[in-house]
């Protein structure tokens, strides 16, 4: 049987759910997830395999405009746009949840005149939204597919697959078999790319890092200080037991404060919540070493970016 391989793009706006359903489409978790936006910074390769076909899955930082001159936004979105060159295919998503997808629609445009391959566009998050109360979304999404076609011209426009979206749950798997089907069919043949029990192309450490991240998002909830990055200095495998070394970087002192909580409480909260579940992706025990330091306006050192979030330092891209 002739083996396929091929790169499908997750892309949308903050908080869309492409990390739940990279999560999903990979069977493991690899990427952090959490309700506030933003979660994902740098971009974050799974790979699934169904049958003869390699599927490798790009997750993406959420698309966003800011008025800032951030070194971590501006890298951020860099990083979404950069996959569009090496993409077979996109799955653009929208949250069935929010009220208007109007900050969506010069995004989504962009994406059809860039892309290099089919687009299809999915309606996430449709089993929290009651069935009654679905067609308002569904119909939202068909005017935007209809204007947005009128739009970016005909060459653009062949590139979205049909007038309807897709109706999907990141987390449900049951509802992710049309669109699996789709980007199978129109991935091109040729040599798998990763050996067959690959799940990722990143490193143990950004993984480990991710799954600590997303549990200070977690823990800190509404406190947590948007300027926080974790490294992991050291995994060391011993037998029965892997012991790992990490650092929270925050970006003043009193962010410090934040996330070591009255009397240490916050960060036994989060080392406590974060070796659960590195213990849940080792599936053996953990011994996690948790340390905070400051280093003041990191976000806006592009060298400091990059060795905290493993972001490439792009050349000039579309922003």
């Amino acid at each position: 049987m002739t083996q396929k391989c091929g790169y499908i793009a997750i892309l949308g706006r903050p908080n869309a759910g492409k990390s739940s359903l990279l999560n999903t489409l990979v069977g493991q978790k690899i990427a952090g997830v959490s309700n506030k936006p933003q979660t994902t910074r740098a971009r974050i390769l799974g790979i699934r395999i169904q049958d003869n076909v390699q599927m490798l899955f790009l997750d993406t930082p959420g698309i966003h405009r800011t008025v800032k001159k951030v070194a971590l936004n501006s890298l951020m979105n860099k990083a979404a746009w950069s996959v569009l060159d090496q993409a077979d295919c996109v799955i653009y998503l929208l949250d069935a949840e929010e009220e208007s997808f109007e900050p969506d629609y010069e995004f989504f445009k962009s994406v059809l005149k860039s892309a290099q391959g089919p687009v299809l566009l999915c309606l996430n998050k449709t089993d929290k939204v009651k069935r009654e109360v679905l067609d308002s979304p569904i119909l939202r999404c068909e005017q935007m597919m209809a204007s947005a076609k009128e739009e970016v011209g005909p060459v653009a426009a062949a590139r979205l697959l049909g007038d309807h979206p897709f109706l999907i749950s990141a987390k449900r798997k049951e509802t992710l078999e049309e669109i699996l089907s789709i980007v199978t069919s129109k991935l091109p043949e040729g040599p798998w790319l990763y050996p067959a029990d690959d799940l990722t192309d990143r490193s143990q450490k950004f993984v480990c890092s991710e799954l600590i991240r997303e549990q200070a998002f977690r823990c800190l909830g509404a406190e947590l200080p948007y300027h926080l990055a974790v490294k992991v200095d050291t995994i060391v495998f011993n037998p029965g037991i892997v012991c790992i070394d990490a650092l929270i970087v925050v970006g003043r002192m009193q962010h410090k404060g934040i996330v070591v909580g009255k009397g240490g409480s916050k960060i036994k909260e989060l080392g406590s919540k974060s070796r659960q579940s590195l213990e849940k992706h080792f599936e053996q025990k953990v011994f996690l070493e948790l340390e905070v330091t400051v280093d003041a306006d990191w976000v806006n050192n592009p060298t400091s970016v990059s060795d905290y979030a493993e972001f490439e330092v792009f050349d000039e891209q579309r922003i």
